[in-house]
């Protein structure tokens, strides 16, 4: 139940996901669950891929035996959350399953589980292959000026307003949607806290580089012509921060509220779920309705998108 919660904060609700409790006190008979799943499932139009504890355990020996010929269900023993999670995208996608891509989602979750390095009072991490890696990609030029027109490409930069940075969201869900190459944080406070910095460069999605800059910086660095050659994700955690940046950076292609609010105190007035705005974080959103009048609220990308300025009095 915990992991099926966890996967509609973070997907939505636009994927059917079931679970079922084997084996306790007040477990439904699991030969009729099974029977009841199997014959809800149309074999000509309908995939379904099943998680289950140990592989050899009685509850996989039941699946399998029910699943034994049918070519549109796949049985996967042993789960961590982001292999669930990358199995959900996939579909998400649009994409279908086969035996070669499950395999592959399996191998890549195998490599999420690390043992979290603490290294003096601090957490170790690879942050200068990182950096070099980064900052060979997309050269920081403090002469190179603001441009006014963005040049012909089939790249896309993408601001988000999101007060926990670099998470579970962003990691498992934007950067597939985005299909991401890199990911700057334009932040002043967290670029002055190592710690901090390193708990985000862990929260990071494996093979996407990422950067964290200063507002000032990262404007430097958006506004060079070679970031858009790239997919781009930059985040910051305030509307006031999206505004700074939006009002001097000219390759950005999306503003999207997402995560805001929920961490400040004081008065605050709810604008959509996950948006909860002081007045002068308000102030500062009809400032950039007015830059960017496509500045949308969405928390993952299978919400309905919804236009800031309708929100804005």
């Amino acid at each position: 139940m915990g992991i099926k919660s966890t996967l509609e904060l973070f997907l939505g609700d636009a994927l059917d996901f079931t679970y079922l409790t084997a084996y306790t006190d007040d477990a439904p008979n699991l030969e009729e669950a099974l029977e009841n799943f199997f014959s809800s499932i149309d074999e000509q139009t309908d995939q379904a891929v099943i998680f289950t504890d140990l592989y050899g355990g009685s509850v996989s020996q039941k699946i399998a035996m029910k699943a034994i010929g049918k070519t549109n269900v796949f049985v996967i023993a042993g789960m961590n959350l982001p292999l669930i999670m990358e199995t959900a995208s996939l579909a998400l996608s649009g994409e279908d399953y086969d035996n070669d891509k499950i395999a592959k989602l399996i191998t890549g979750a195998r490599q999420e589980l690390k043992q979290v390095e603490l290294v003096a009072g601090t957490l170790k991490t690879d942050t200068a292959e990182t950096e070099q890696e980064m900052t060979e990609t997309v050269t920081l030029a403090s002469s190179t000026p603001a441009l006014t027109e963005r040049p012909e490409t089939n790249k896309h930069m993408t601001m988000r307003v999101d007060e926990r940075l670099i998470h579970g969201q962003v990691a498992m869900v934007w950067s597939k949607a985005l299909k991401l190459d890199g990911i700057v944080v334009a932040n002043d406070e967290v670029v002055k806290n190592q710690m901090q910095e390193n708990a985000l460069r862990m929260a990071a999605p494996n093979g996407i580089k990422v950067i964290m800059r200063s507002l000032d910086d990262s404007i430097t660095l958006l506004n060079d012509h070679r970031s858009a050659t790239k997919n781009l994700l930059v985040l910051v955690r305030t509307v006031k921060d999206a505004v700074t940046i939006a009002a001097k950076v000219a390759y950005l292609d999306r503003i999207n509220v997402g995560n805001v609010g929920k961490m400040v105190e004081g008065d605050k007035k709810k604008l959509a779920p996950t948006v909860l705005l002081t007045p002068s974080e308000e102030v500062a959103l009809k400032t950039l309705t007015e830059i960017c009048p496509e500045t949308d609220f969405q928390m993952v990308p299978t919400d309905k998108k919804e236009l800031a300025k309708d929100f804005v009095l």
